[in-house]
């Protein structure tokens, strides 16, 4: 039998009462509804109709990234409720209130028609297309607020965005966005194409394996990807993100495994490799280029005038990884960053990294720009492991950064990005490597780091000297941290789950 309440068991009741209203005045935005997209497709794809759900949260504008994006709306309606929804200056004008829905329309035929891949792409049954070209999107998520998009495709479709996923429901998915600027690119496809999850350390990489004439084996770029990320997982022992988008898009006969690929930021990470599907599985394992795009996201998005960070670190972990996951023995590792350097030192023309970085592209600087930030990669590993006695590494600044800073919803400068890294290191090695390179008009000299390390560049060979410290000093640089070992993060087939 309960007792007779007390007047201070009453008094703590009502004390603890007061404190939790109190909390949730102070929280009202935890409390927000989300703004719901359904995105309804049929089979062929030749449209999309999209059903927005308005909650407490009732955005007032809503916008397409993509400028041409009106061009192919078919005109809002409502649904439920009062909304009225009107097109202005390439806006939305929304006036809703909670509960309300609209529906509106998104012309693919005609957007694959008149932008002739511009904006989306046909392979075979499936399409490939940025949001923008249909999803018309709050500008700003207040705090609190968040996006949510589900999608219901015909029997046999799937869908493969860069979002979050939440719940998946046979052909069917729901995802939420995360809080990137509306203006970073993503990519997404919808159609018949094969779907796998593989699993590595600390991560499960969604995999989409789209159509081609030939259409890639999904199991053997499962295996390819699956060996890339395992090799980018020894780092620090798993994979930077937890559900990172992968897309496969086969398109034609190029004479190369892999020859373009991008790392997207925008709703989430995502790695897209566009590649020649009849090249058989083992120049995909020998390509490196899936190393270097998955090492992308050991960062978070740094600006394209800082290219010489993001593109660097890549080009210097796509050799060091592959290595230690046993893809080259490390001599063949040292041997390709060193000729790299000198394809660097060939491509510097009297213009400062700061420079050939803001206009690589026009410029077609990517040999100076790549390659100084993989030595200066290199010049930060070697030089935060002698300055700590082998108790720090760009391995282990890299994982403090992770810890502290990934995923990251907003961009970040080269400067910003090496300060931080001085925090987490205590030191001051990144400040005085950006201070010495980033505004001189040489290539890194490299030449104290590569005595350190006991190599020595004769013409197109380089030696190895086997004294002790150098030679310790390369082992730890191609060899995983200590704290694991080679056969935890070695890629075994049956151990990736691949669905």
């Amino acid at each position: 039998m309960l007792g007779t309440p007390t007047a201070e068991s009453i008094d703590m009741f009502s004390r603890l009462l007061t404190t939790l209203a109190a909390l949730l005045v102070c929280l009202p935005a935890a409390a927000m509804d989300p703004l719901l997209y359904r995105v309804d497709a049929p089979v062929g794809l030749g449209r999309l109709d999209v059903t927005v759900c308005v909650g407490r949260w009732s955005p007032k504008r809503l916008i397409s990234r993509a400028p041409e994006a009106s061009r192919f709306l078919v005109a809002p309606e409502p649904v439920s409720g009062a909304p009225t929804v009107s097109i202005r200056d390439a806006e939305m004008r929304v006036r809703a209130e909670n509960g309300d829905c609209f529906r509106y329309g998104v012309d693919l035929a005609a957007a694959l028609e008149e932008e002739a891949g511009r904006l989306i792409l046909a392979q075979g049954t499936d399409r490939l297309l940025g949001s923008g070209l249909w999803l018309w999107r709050p500008p700003d998520v207040p705090d609190g607020g968040e996006i949510r998009i589900s999608f219901r495709l015909p029997d046999g479709y799937r869908v493969s965005v860069p979002w979050e996923p939440l719940t998946t429901d046979g052909d069917g998915a729901t995802f939420r966005i995360d809080r990137s600027p509306a203006s970073w690119r993503d990519m997404m496809a919808i159609g018949r194409f094969e779907v796998r999850e593989v699993a590595v350390p600390g991560a499960k990489l969604r995999l989409s394996v789209l159509y081609g004439d030939p259409t890639a084996p999904a199991a053997d770029m499962g295996r390819w990807i699956g060996e890339a990320a395992n090799a980018v997982a020894t780092l620090y022992g798993s994979f930077p993100l937890a559900s990172p988008q992968v897309l496969v898009i086969p398109r034609g006969e190029a004479g190369e495994a892999v020859p373009w690929a991008q790392v997207l930021r925008g709703g989430g990470a995502a790695a897209h490799f566009f590649i020649d599907a009849a090249r058989p599985l083992s120049e995909f394992r020998d390509d490196w280029t899936a190393t270097h795009e998955l090492s992308h996201m050991l960062l978070p998005y740094i600006n394209r005038g800082d290219a010489w960070l993001s593109e660097g670190f890549a080009s210097y972990y796509q050799n060091v990884l592959r290595a230690r996951a046993g893809m080259l023995a490390p001599e063949q590792a040292w041997n390709k960053l060193y000729r790299g350097f000198q394809r660097g030192r060939d491509g510097t023309r009297g213009r400062t990294l700061a420079e050939a970085s803001r206009s690589m592209g026009r410029d077609r600087a990517f040999m100076r720009v790549y390659w100084s930030g993989a030595a200066i990669a290199l010049s930060a590993d070697v030089e935060l492991r002698r300055r700590s006695g082998g108790e720090q590494s760009l391995d282990s600044a890299l994982a403090a950064l992770r810890d502290c800073c990934l995923p990251s919803d907003r961009a970040w400068t080269g400067r910003e990005a090496f300060d931080r890294l001085d925090r987490l290191t205590g030191d001051t090695v990144f400040r005085e490597l950006y201070d010495r390179h980033v505004h001189d008009r040489r290539f890194p000299d490299i030449d104290e780091v590569s005595a350190s390390l006991g190599i020595i560049e004769r013409g197109d060979r380089l030696r190895f000297r086997s004294a002790s410290p150098a030679t310790a000093l390369r082992d730890a640089i191609m060899s995983p941290p200590a704290r694991f070992s080679h056969s935890e993060i070695a890629f075994d087939q049956q151990e990736t789950a691949i669905h």
